[in-house]
């Protein structure tokens, strides 16, 4: 059986590193963060060239500031569901491109100074845009039937603040295992 068609749905977990920041007309001197994503996908079929594969992740996000001695972070917790089509090249190799929605279930954000670094869960939600919506775009290759590497890049179209103009991007580089079949 090829990966490319498979007779029913193939289901398989995802994670890797993430490697974050924010964009936007109100962020200055934004330095990225490294979190993680893990979560679970289906693979689809549709021809001989095109598969669906939609997902849910557990997605690390947010940003730095100033310096590791002096300095802010924000990590922002979300749960992102993708629909995202692959768009084969050959067996191996595959391009990616798909919306997602995410919803931030937690933040944390963490304040250094002097090398003392503070921490403090956020629970009042008046002003944050808890939805977020945006597009996945990145390349795969199949290793075999059972294991991929994949590169992806995600960028929101909806700012993480009420009127402030601060939108999430992500760099993901992360392994796939497909179960047996």
């Amino acid at each position: 059986i090829s990966i490319i068609s498979p007779k029913r749905p193939v289901f398989g977990l995802k994670g890797g590193i993430a490697i974050t920041n924010s964009v936007g007309a109100d962020v200055e001197d934004n330095n990225s963060r490294t979190g993680f994503y893990f979560g679970g996908f289906m693979n689809l079929s549709e021809g001989n060239s095109i598969q669906y594969m939609p997902n849910i992740i557990f997605h690390q996000k947010g940003g730095k500031t100033g310096s590791s001695s002096s300095g802010g972070e924000l990590v922002l917790n979300y749960i992102d569901l993708g629909m995202n089509a692959n768009f084969h090249i050959n067996d191996e190799l595959y391009l990616v491109v798909g919306p997602y929605f995410g919803y931030l279930v937690s933040a944390v954000s963490k304040s250094t100074d002097d090398g003392d670094t503070e921490s403090s869960s956020i629970s009042d939600w008046d002003g944050w845009n808890r939805s977020e919506f945006g597009t996945n775009l990145g390349v795969g290759y199949n290793i075999n039937d059972l294991f991929n590497v994949n590169f992806s890049y995600g960028l929101a179209f909806t700012d993480v603040i009420d009127d402030i103009s601060a939108r999430n991007t992500s760099i993901q580089i992360g392994v796939g295992y497909v179960f047996a079949y």
